[in-house]
């Protein structure tokens, strides 16, 4: 086996200078280089060079992992005849070479000045110092900034009162302020974020048009600058234009029509057979009763009698679009030009118009999955039903049965059957709530019921549960959920004397008795990337977990029955009783458009107490598998240096200690396709002695016990959802006895030392 490994690694070498070692420069023309490298450095340190290539008008062609050509090394590849269809094929996976042109870098250097420029640098230079090597081209940009123009003053000249006081008591936030650099960029941003802030004041006509700088730089490297806000204009007569005040908008009347479709509006028999019911001052007309006036009402963040606001508007949007029943929305503004024009505070007036057609409300969905369970593959099938508005105000109902059999070439029988059930209200359920409130806390409510049914080899188990959660999000993008209260009975009709005997004198039998789980717990999230994000990021959550609590009050107050360990019992069954926490931490560095490094840290504990002496089954940690130390398949790994001797003993290789640690270089490869570099390391512990050698936490011993694997992955990105094929190996082995626990020796064995693992989404 030790050959098998040096022939994988040499493939993987042979592979990578074959493509690497190709004659990328095979299609630049003869007397052109390639462009092989770019640099921007610049001597200010408010100049960030990183973030400048959009400026760059040439880039050269994306490397993998930022070292090798590979794009270019795969169109070198084909042959000038596309009549053939492998050559089309390498063309379209691969990357024409990009030819050196000179004309495009003095373009660059004009965009890169006029950027430094903009940025108060008037005095700045850009040089391009081009070198070449072996028909290939390098070309360094430096950015010679020079001193910067400074604001000396900033003042503001508004002529009407009230916009004046709204822009001074909101200064505060200004983004143009006296000692800045003299920003042309930060001016324009910030007559954006004033428009935006009028509008939100019922200025519903003002736009950003109708602010300017006015600049003076008769002073040294310095300018006083002054914000004008100039009155609105207005055509009259044969096209003539004449400056009228800015003025406040109220909103009159508001009308919801809840259509079949959007052109029924245009249709006036449609139109004449229109529903009319009014709700709290609001109209609804509707020839499709597909949502309740109630759910409307409150869902609005419009009133009426009260002031324009943008704000307003955007949040009613996403109000209507996170109830995910409307197929179209539309919100439009119609200023009143009758002799009701103003309001008794002189404020012009508008009406409001909402128009809503329904989306599909229930869809059917049939799935077939592989599955990879301990290391042992499977096929499952899953039916689905889904109603996103069974009550007509958003509730979304969802059903899914599944069915499985997770051992299909293994020697081990492994039969699951699932099902689960849910509704959804898209609201807190919670009495006494107010719809100021709901406006302010969004949250879904969850109530839900599932079923499973396992058969093993070892034994029967059957898990039935109920529960209720609140799920909400705050600002700037934090994530929180409630588990009011989640109860389940775990119930085991058969297991095996062989399984029996071998748990019968350790903690592990407590596992797999019959047993009540009840707990309660919150997570919060937070995260500033996504799957389509191209700047850097991180994401961290936590979450705390009790159970058993009420439960342990409520049969010691009652003097409920014990059984032979003390433990309280209800209806003759254990519970559980215990605390949990976990924590996850990762950061997305992004390198360029095509490469990132994303680091990884998460942890856990759960500790048993009272009435339990070990974590039920469900909530203990495992190590190793698609989303842990890779090297690893699933449950083989731990806990602490326990050695299984060569079979996968998922009773006893589970824990109450988690760690793990990862970094994951992710570069963009062909199409959909992106290759990944991982170093992983982990591992789990009990914090009792359960009968695992070496498997109990100790604080002298735990890092020497760290698990280590590395690998490569390969990644299909839909941009929505991830497919993902890892290939781990280990590195260093805690279970191995001393001299072969790095895995670099004449043991390593392919089988044994190395996983594979599929699954769904990035691992972190």
């Amino acid at each position: 086996m030790r050959n098998s490994r040096h022939l994988i690694w040499f493939l993987l070498l042979l592979t990578a200078l074959l493509l690497s070692g190709c004659n990328v420069t095979k299609y630049v023309p003869e007397g052109h280089y390639l462009l092989n490298k770019v640099k921007i450095s610049a001597d200010h340190k408010d100049i960030n060079a990183s973030k400048l290539t959009p400026y760059l008008r040439q880039m050269p062609n994306p490397k993998l992992f930022d070292a090798i050509n590979f794009n270019v090394a795969l169109y070198s590849l084909s042959s000038p005849d596309t009549a053939l269809w492998i050559n089309r094929f390498l063309r379209k996976i691969g990357d024409e070479p990009v030819v050196y042109d000179s004309v495009l870098t003095m373009a660059s250097q004009r965009e890169l000045k006029k950027y430094l420029v903009n940025k108060g640098f008037t005095q700045a230079n850009v040089t391009a110092d081009v070198s070449y090597k072996k028909r290939k081209a390098s070309v360094h940009y430096k950015l010679q900034c020079g001193e910067p123009y400074t604001i000396r003053r900033f003042n503001y000249r508004i002529r009407n009162q009230e916009i004046r006081d709204i822009v001074l008591k909101d200064s505060s936030n200004a983004l143009v302020r006296q000692g800045n650099r003299f920003d042309m960029e930060l001016m324009e941003a910030e007559r954006a974020r004033l428009a935006t802030l009028l509008r939100n004041h019922g200025y519903f006509y003002f736009d950003k048009e109708y602010i300017g700088f006015v600049a003076d730089t008769n002073f040294h490297r310095q300018a006083d600058v002054t914000l004008v806000v100039r009155p609105m204009k207005r055509i009259f007569g044969k096209n003539e234009l004449e400056s009228i005040p800015h003025r406040k908008y109220e909103i009159r009347d508001i009308r919801c029509y809840t259509l079949d479709q959007a052109s029924d509006l245009q249709d006036s028999s449609a139109m004449s057979h229109l529903e009319h019911h009014d709700y709290k001052g609001i109209e609804v007309l509707t020839n499709r009763n597909f949502v309740r006036p109630r759910v409307l009402y409150n869902n609005l963040h419009l009133e009426e009698d009260s002031l324009y606001a943008q704000s307003d508007v955007e949040k009613t949007y996403a109000k209507f679009s996170a109830l995910k029943i409307f197929k179209n929305q539309t919100i439009s503004f119609t200023e009143v030009t009758d002799s009701a024009r103003t309001d008794s505070t002189g404020h012009q007036l508008l009406d409001c118009s909402i128009v809503l057609t329904p989306a599909k409300a229930q869809s059917f969905s049939v799935e077939v999955e592989g599955t990879n369970n301990e290391g042992d593959f499977g096929i499952a099938g899953k039916l689905s039903y889904a109603h996103n508005n069974i009550f007509h105000g958003g509730e979304s109902f969802k059903f899914n049965i599944r069915g499985a059999n997770e051992s299909l070439i293994g020697v081990r029988s492994i039969w699951d059957i699932s099902t689960v059930a849910s509704i959804n209200f898209p609201t807190l359920l919670f009495p006494g709530q107010t719809r100021a409130f709901r406006h302010n806390n969004p949250a879904n409510s969850q109530i839900y019921l599932n079923f499973g049914y396992q058969i093993r080899d070892e034994y029967t188990r059957i898990i039935a549960g109920a529960g209720m959660r609140y799920k909400w999000a705050t600002r700037h993008n934090v994530s929180h959920q409630v588990d009011v209260v989640d109860f389940s009975y775990v119930y085991l009709p058969f297991v095996s004397e062989k399984f029996q005997s071998m748990i019968q004198k350790s903690l592990l039998r407590y596992s797999y008795e019959n047993h009540l789980i009840m707990h309660s717990g919150y997570s919060i999230g937070f995260s500033n990337t996504s799957l389509t994000n191209a700047h850097s990021g991180f994401k961290a959550y936590g979450a705390f977990e009790l159970g058993g609590n009420l439960l342990y009050g409520i049969c010691k107050g009652a003097h409920a029955t014990q059984n032979e360990s003390g433990a309280y019992l209800i209806g003759n069954i254990p519970f559980a009783q215990y605390a949990k926490l976990d924590a996850d931490f990762s950061f997305h560095q992004r390198i360029d458009d095509r490469n990132a490094i994303v680091y990884h840290i998460g942890g856990g504990i759960g500790i048993p107490y009272a009435n339990s002496t070990i974590l039920p089954f469900e909530k203990r940690y495992y190590g190793g598998g698609a989303n842990h130390v890779r090297g690893w398949s699933a449950r083989s790994l731990g806990p602490g240096s326990y050695n299984a001797n060569g079979r996968i003993d998922y009773m006893r290789q589970s824990g109450d200690i988690n760690l793990s640690a990862n970094v994951e270089y992710r570069t963009h490869l062909v199409w959909k396709l992106e290759l990944e570099a991982f170093l992983d390391v982990g591992n789990i512990w009990t914090l009792a002695d359960e009968g695992q050698p070496g498997g109990q936490f100790r604080g002298d011993t735990f890092l020497k016990q760290l698990a280590f694997g590395y690998g490569i992955g390969l990644r299909f990105n839909f941009e929505y959802f991830i497919i993902r094929l890892d290939w781990g190996l280990k590195a260093y082995d805690p279970a191995q006895d001393d001299g072969q626990k790095w895995r670099f020796t004449n043991t390593w064995h392919i089988l044994k030392d190395t996983a594979l693992h599929f699954a769904v989404g990035y691992p972190f």
